[in-house]
């Protein structure tokens, strides 16, 4: 094959099998292929040798093909000879195997081989160092069209090793494409590449798609702000976006189990949120946006988050998947503005409920501080904070503790969460509710309306404490009920003095379950005394009426005989059917049997202690 090269000084010229060569140098090409990673990317650099090589192989091969060689193996050879004789590299063939078919053509052919001194990696080095992966592009392109040429099917060279990448030699592997499977599939794609005005026109068409896609999101975007800044609803916001999209939209907010829809065929919602659901309790809730393909829905969901909170989820849902990655992304930009749009309007309506709870808060700081002189004048100041008072109320004051291996928490924060699951608790159930703090505790003023079951909202409320704020434990303690709205400070001292009496595992103790010992023993407060004393003798006290005055002298003389019928019928100087009408209504007023010791035990330390205070007479 030496024979081939042929010199001719005198014409300048250089002939290799007949056809005209050059003679350059090597650093050339490798100045060469440094400014072509500069120029068009180092992806478009490396399928440009690849294709140059591809070329120039199977222009070797097309000549060798014409020469007087008599099997495929011996023209097989001729491609490394012409590689060395340009002097590309020196070709170490290790290893060819080939399979022919029953025609006598090549059905398949693996090939192994070292490529020694290669010019492509000795560049490599030289410009721009040591690579991470092999480099020899115009050897890999050299030998795959010679060999598909004189095969007759494509063959695929790779480097399995390159001394450019800093491994000892550059070692090659050369496999029918049929052979190589899917472990090829990232290579095939450089000798395929589109010319590049061709590649820029498909991505100037890119970006003109993605710049109508940004400006739908922009416009989406602005139509957002403006309906939140109109104080627009939530449902409202979802059909603007519907209209927009084309898409059927849902928004969920599962703590308070409001849902906003649009777009959507009856029974869709249910099974959208059904998935929703089944996401949540099936893995951690995530912070990111997802998606759920199942039985022919695509649902892109994405959550609705406030101070790291989910509370609830926006989702695109549709019956064909999403075609092409860019319409995915567009959806994706889309509803999570539209999920920070619905984050905004829970913060507005947190704040707005935190001003509003802040402004009752100290409506009944002044409540319970006796600042209001009549009933009517908190009445009316009530009717401002759409928070009538124009029913009996109680009183309930909420202690709460966690276990001592909880981590330290601000305690006006953990505070705050708890008015607010309070608050949205009694509002799901259109109960208006007054909350304060004080003394440490949660205070809470509940009106009554008729058929109003208020014990079993509180216990029902406890209940739903414990489900949000695991680890900490609820007493309640509650007040009698009440229409002396200026006397509210009184009452709220009853549901304190229950609240502290408080020390079994009942979650809830009501102040008519105190008694006066309890409170002598626990306290020692001569207030909580006199007004559980009060409470006890109740309408007994009404001085103005006569006839109450008699009922109460005739308890006391009843009590100071013990339970005696002729003692008392002596001292009161009455008949025994008249004592015992009187004993009768006593007991309906006083709702207790006041033959009962325990009862009159109650009873007659009440008397006591109110005849020592000087706050009644029994003539």
């Amino acid at each position: 094959m030496t024979n081939l090269l042929n010199l001719k000084n005198d014409d300048g010229e250089i002939h290799l099998n007949d056809e005209r060569m050059i003679l350059t140098s090597s650093s050339i090409f490798g100045t060469l292929r440094k400014d072509l990673i500069e120029n068009i990317g180092f992806e478009r650099m490396k399928s440009f040798l690849i294709r140059y090589g591809w070329n120039i192989g199977v222009n070797d091969a097309k000549k060798a093909l014409k020469g007087n060689l008599s099997t495929v193996q011996e023209i097989l050879r001729q491609g490394p000879i012409l590689h060395m004789l340009q002097g590309y590299t020196k070709v170490n063939t290790t290893k060819l195997e080939l399979s022919m078919d029953s025609q006598a053509d090549v059905h398949s052919v693996k090939v192994e081989g070292v490529w020694v001194n290669s010019y492509e990696a000795e560049e490599h080095i030289t410009q721009t160092g040591i690579a991470e992966k092999p480099v020899c592009y115009t050897l890999t392109g050299y030998a795959s069209g010679f060999y598909s040429t004189v095969c007759g099917h494509e063959v695929i060279f790779k480097e399995s090793a390159c001394k450019g990448a800093g491994q000892s030699e550059c070692r090659y592997e050369g496999k029918s494409i049929h052979l190589w499977g899917m472990e090829i599939q990232d290579e095939l794609k450089y000798y395929k590449t589109k010319p590049i005005v061709q590649e820029l026109a498909v991505t100037y068409e890119k970006l003109l798609e993605e710049r109508n896609s940004l400006s739908k999101v922009m416009d989406i975007h602005n139509l957002l702000t403006e309906e939140l800044i109109n104080g627009r609803s939530l449902q409202s916001i979802v059909r603007m976006v519907y209209q927009k999209t084309k898409i059927p939209l849902l928004m969920e907010n599962f703590n308070s189990n409001q849902v906003y829809h649009a777009g959507f065929h009856i029974g869709k919602v249910r099974e959208v949120r059904n998935q929703l659901k089944l996401m949540r309790e099936n893995g951690p809730v995530t912070l990111e946006t997802g998606r759920i393909v199942k039985d022919g829905m695509e649902l892109l969901y994405t959550p609705i988050t406030l101070q790291n909170k989910t509370y609830g989820y926006c989702a695109f849902a549709q019956t064909d998947r999403v075609e092409g990655k860019t319409n995915l992304e567009i959806n994706r930009m889309i509803l999570e503005r539209v999920s920070m749009t619905g984050s905004l309007f829970l913060l507005n309506e947190k704040s707005s409920f935190e001003a509003l709870e802040r402004v009752k808060g100290l409506f009944l700081e002044q409540i319970l501080n006796g600042e209001f002189v009549t009933r009517e004048e908190i009445i009316k100041k009530s009717m401002y904070l759409d928070a009538s008072l124009d029913h009996p109320f109680t009183i309930a004051v909420l202690g709460y503790r966690f276990s001592s291996d909880r981590g330290a928490e601000n305690d006006y924060f953990i505070q705050q969460k708890i008015i607010e699951e309070i608050y949205s608790f009694f509002k799901k159930r259109n109960q208006v509710v007054l909350t304060a703090l004080r003394d440490g505790h949660i205070v809470l003023l509940i009106p009554l309306s008729p058929g109003n079951e208020f014990q079993f909202r509180t216990k029902e409320c406890i209940n739903h404490l414990y489900t949000v704020f695991s680890g900490y434990n609820f007493k309640m303690g509650l007040s009698t009920i009440s229409d002396e709205l200026e006397r509210a400070h009184d009452v709220f001292q009853e549901a304190l003095t229950a609240l502290n009496m408080n020390e079994g595992t009942r979650d809830i103790i009501k102040f008519e379950e105190v008694d006066l010992l309890s409170i002598l023993m626990h306290t020692g407060s001569t207030p909580a005394v006199l007004q559980k004393a009060e409470k006890m003798l109740g309408p007994l006290l009404m001085k103005e009426d006569p006839k109450m005055n008699e009922l109460l002298k005739t308890l006391y003389v009843f009590l100071q005989c013990g339970g005696n019928l002729e003692c008392s019928m002596k001292e009161l100087n009455i008949s025994m059917s008249g004592l015992r009408y009187r004993i009768k209504r006593l007991e309906e007023l006083l709702s207790c049997q006041i033959r009962n010791p325990k009862s009159a035990f109650q009873l007659y330390a009440s008397f006591e202690t109110l005849l020592k205070a000087k706050m009644i007479t029994i003539d």
